[in-house]
């Protein structure tokens, strides 16, 4: 189904996974906005994207989630250009070091939460009244809006990351399911992806110093058998449900993606 009459705006969307849901939504027919802190990263992404799609359908903007005045305008910018929003995909990540509680440095913990958690609830709570307004305007239920959030196997699994990671994603379902329990009788679903291993990330950027070896060596044990997905199935079970009805239907869902790692 073409995504013609969709906005949708993307965070962390300057590489790895994020780049690959612009990209397969912008494929889709989507007008997207594309976000991330690493402006050259970003600069290069709309340069590499504008070639293959139409510059009137993409918008880029720098910003750092953690901070809630940023957030606020990458949302006007979007609602400036598209004039609505109809889904959010909160996928700006970062990840731990493989720490334990007892060994988890205070700013690292605090530094995952901010963006993996706090980051998203500013974008939704500031693309909200965007979202409920879009929703109205086509009349609700299949024709609603969506919030996306990019959870991991850390989401339900207490031994996939480090403290930090697992309550930052944890906290993304609890997010997911309260959004769509409140909103989704205004029209505004909330899904969580849940994938695990992927291939094509820069989730490896994150180990070149001060990895937690027993951490990680816990976790090996645990599950000794990993299975990295594409990421362009994750992408495009994005693009699925930012189609019309599909949303609606999996309103509070969290969709597992991960190859069976851990095993069922």
């Amino acid at each position: 189904m073409s995504l013609s009459t969709k906005v949708i705006l993307v965070t962390g969307s300057a590489s790895g996974l994020g780049r690959c849901i612009a990209e397969t939504l912008l494929a889709r027919g989507a007008s997207v906005t594309i976000s991330d802190i690493n402006p050259e990263r970003l600069a290069t992404t709309l340069s590499e994207l504008s070639a293959t799609f139409s510059p009137d359908r993409l918008l880029a903007v720098q910003v750092d989630v953690t901070d809630e005045k940023s957030v606020q305008l990458l949302v006007e910018q979007t609602v400036q250009r598209f004039h609505h929003i109809d889904v959010v995909v909160n996928n700006a990540g970062i990840m731990d070091k493989f720490a334990p509680v007892g060994d988890c440095d205070t700013g690292m913990w605090e530094s995952i939460l901010n963006v993996n958690l706090t980051g998203a609830y500013y974008v939704t709570k500031h693309a909200m009244p965007h979202l409920l307004a879009r929703a109205e305007e086509r009349g609700g239920g299949e024709q609603g809006s969506l919030v996306i959030n990019i959870g991991s196997t850390a989401s339900f699994s207490g031994l996939t990351a480090g403290v930090a990671y697992t309550v930052s994603k944890h906290g993304l379902v609890a997010m997911t399911k309260h959004t769509a329990g409140y909103y989704g009788p205004r029209g505004v679903y909330s899904v969580a992806l849940q994938p695990g291993g992927m291939s094509e990330t820069r989730i490896t950027d994150a180990f070149a110093s001060g990895m937690h070896k027993e951490g990680l060596n816990a976790i090996k044990e645990a599950h000794p058998k990993t299975i990295n997905v594409p990421i362009s199935h994750v992408a495009r079970y994005a693009a699925f449900l930012s189609e019309d009805g599909i949303g609606q239907s999996s309103n509070g869902g969290c969709v597992t993606i991960t190859g069976n790692w851990p095993e069922a």
